[in-house]
């Protein structure tokens, strides 16, 4: 079994103000304007954030019209 609280973040010093957090915390408007025009994945949540220090393990992604 994996631990909950492990994390292979790539920036362990942010990593409190980083979606899968902020989504621990409740902070859901916080969420919602850090993730209003994606551009980046985290390849350990899933999650999606405009910016790519906002995820702990990101790539950016090409946005499909």
């Amino acid at each position: 079994m994996t631990d909950p609280d492990k994390t292979d973040c790539t920036n362990q010093s942010g990593h409190q103000m980083h979606i899968c957090q902020l989504k621990k915390k409740g902070l859901s408007q916080e969420i919602s304007e850090r993730t209003s025009n994606p551009g980046y994945l985290c390849h350990n949540c899933n999650a999606s954030a405009n910016r790519a220090e906002d995820l702990c393990n990101p790539s950016p992604y090409i946005k499909r019209s």
